[in-house]
């Protein structure tokens, strides 16, 4: 695009839409989260990894993986604690932005899912923008999920390129 404006009432938002965490609609793998090429990921009540490592509970988080240079992958779902039925968060998803403006008032999210009781929060996603001029007021965040009674997610991958950015505070700029 030529100029991409986001204003201060919207984001671009794929919170939890990466790899499923434990007992997750979809997820073959159980209790277990899901992980980068759809592979068994953090079990127990482990965080999903991806920029960071998942925190440990109960079980071992699945490894850390991709290229801080390029995210190109969504982020891992936590996974459950085995004497429980409850849910753990998913991955955050994957946002990819080319433009030569973008004027950012908004937000740009790939955070992980949070997590219910006794699992591990998903890991944050992968976030990759490419643009001229970079200004706004607005956040770019890709943190991972809260774990209840279990691991945090890791955080997810953020890469920004710009020729111009001194419109924008890259404070606002997270991945925990």
């Amino acid at each position: 695009a030529d100029t991409l404006t986001i204003d201060a009432t919207s984001r671009i938002d794929v919170m939890g839409r990466g790899f499923l965490g434990g007992f997750q609609s979809g997820n073959p793998f159980g209790r277990d989260g899901m992980t980068v090429a759809f592979e068994r990921g953090s079990t127990g009540r482990s965080g999903g990894s991806y920029g960071g490592l998942g925190g440990a509970s109960d079980g071992t988080p699945s490894p850390v993986y991709g290229d801080f240079l390029d995210p190109n992958e969504p982020g891992s779902g936590g996974g459950v604690h085995p004497n429980v039925g409850s849910h753990a968060g998913n991955g955050g998803g994957l946002i990819r932005i080319v433009a030569q403006t973008m004027q950012l008032d908004g937000s740009i999210v790939a955070n992980g899912g949070d997590a219910e009781l006794d699992t591990g929060g998903g890991s944050g996603g992968g976030i990759r923008v490419d643009v001229g001029t970079l200004r706004g007021t607005g956040q770019i965040t890709a943190n991972g999920g809260v774990g209840q009674r279990g691991g945090g997610g890791g955080g997810g991958r953020v890469a920004t390129y710009y020729q111009d950015a001194t419109g924008f505070n890259l404070t606002k700029v997270t991945a925990f």
